[in-house]
């Protein structure tokens, strides 16, 4: 564990040494902020419509004289929906093959695993991982923002990384901020030049979540740019080329351990849907959401667009909405961002975009379009010279409360 985390010291510790005392109290006010924010929200709309048994048995006011259960209610259960459930029974049963486990990768499992066995509940045990994992990257990105611009581009980056609709998910128990902080330490160590450290943290990103094997992507042309795009550079940095294979390891790791461990499946080579499936994702992943399926980018579009027409539903009009925004917002970005974040980011989009979702068609699309979170930095730097810049994080934050308010009622899948 601790092999993990002082590497994420030393970025945090050079952060520290380079920022002022009212920069290291905004990042972590606005973790605090945003913390009370999600959860205070969440259990207030949980009382609209209790799902967990603990929901209906314990009321959100007054305090029961159980206070640890009741605290449990009214901090914890509001979040026990959709994937989060998932996470819940994987971390309390383990994977099982073909049940659908395999689809959701191990590290957040693993690292929330020594708090279960300390005697701490799955779901809130499973909370503390996403909460500590989103302290600590929002000190990582405000670093990684920082590189290129001013503190007041930095900072506004960060308001939008953090007020963006699905945002609240950094604060559920979700896999997005163990993911996103290892995504921004990764990219912020290829800038450094420090490819072993690159490595470890695609590697760790690629085991978090399938998204994590586009990192090669940037460490790939750091890497390049560190051999002054020569051949004969090339050489020169011949070991830093061996980072690159960081990401895709990561992935090869779990499907060795899934196929030949669990015992789910082997290799599809008959086409290339049952290859995804069968080496990236998981063969039981309809089992998760039934209709998944990978097209082209403007084929699965059309798919969701004639869903909005024919059989218009909630969940169809938000994920267009902010996927046709986030877009947009990309666009806007382009021009600020370093080549290795468009690489990124520019993958992420598209393979979020390629992905229909059967009944409800991009399903989770926002919440895999907000891993291309060095938009965010980039749409920061297009908004600097705008008086309203600070208008666009306040609107995010209604649209975030309205997604909690939709999460927490069964009535929106993120």
């Amino acid at each position: 564990m601790m092999r993990l985390i002082c590497p994420l010291l030393d970025i945090m510790k050079n952060s520290l040494a380079k920022a002022n005392l009212k920069t290291i109290f905004q990042v972590v006010g606005a973790w605090l902020f945003l913390r009370f924010l999600t959860s205070l929200t969440a259990a207030a709309f949980s009382f609209l419509k209790p799902i967990t048994p603990i929901e209906k048995q314990i009321a959100l006011w007054p305090p029961a004289q159980n206070f640890l259960a009741w605290l449990t209610r009214v901090f914890v259960a509001p979040w026990a929906r959709y994937d989060a459930v998932w996470f819940e029974q994987i971390l309390t049963r383990g994977y099982v093959a073909g049940d659908g486990s395999t689809s959701f990768h191990p590290l957040y499992i693993w690292l929330s695993y020594p708090l279960y066995r300390l005697g701490v509940d799955a779901p809130l045990s499973l909370l503390i991982t996403s909460t500590v994992a989103a302290l600590v990257l929002l000190g990582v990105f405000y670093r990684l923002a920082r590189l290129d611009h001013e503190p007041a581009i930095a900072w506004i980056a960060l308001l939008l990384l953090t007020t963006f609709p699905v945002a609240f998910i950094l604060f559920a128990p979700y896999t997005e901020s163990l993911f996103l902080l290892w995504a921004a330490a990764a990219l912020y160590s290829i800038r450094r030049e420090r490819w072993v450290l690159a490595a470890l943290f695609s590697f760790l990103a690629a085991l978090t979540r399938q998204q994590g094997i586009f990192l090669a992507l940037p460490l790939a042309w750091g890497v390049w740019e560190a051999s002054g795009k020569s051949i004969r550079g090339i050489r020169r940095v011949w070991f830093a080329w061996l980072a690159t294979l960081a990401a895709p390891a990561g992935l090869v790791v779990w499907g060795i351990y899934r196929i030949s461990y669990l015992h789910e499946g082997s290799l599809n080579f008959s086409n290339i849907q049952g290859l995804i499936y069968s080496a990236l994702l998981s063969p039981s992943a309809d089992k998760v959401i039934a209709g998944q399926a990978f097209r082209w980018p403007w084929d699965a579009f059309i798919v969701a667009i004639s869903k909005a027409i024919h059989a218009p539903e909630l969940n169809v009009f938000i994920n267009l909405a902010l996927g046709i925004g986030f877009l947009i917002a990309f666009i806007i970005a382009w021009k600020y961002l370093k080549t290795a974040d468009r690489l990124y980011s520019f993958a992420i989009i598209v393979i979020s975009f390629s992905v229909t979702t059967g009944q409800y068609a991009y399903v989770s699309l926002p919440r895999h379009l907000f891993l291309a979170f060095p938009v965010f930095i980039g749409l920061a730097a297009a908004l600097q010279e705008s008086r309203h810049k600070q208008l666009l994080p306040a609107c995010q934050t209604l649209g975030l409360i309205f997604l909690i308010y939709a999460y927490v009622l069964n009535g929106w899948i993120p």
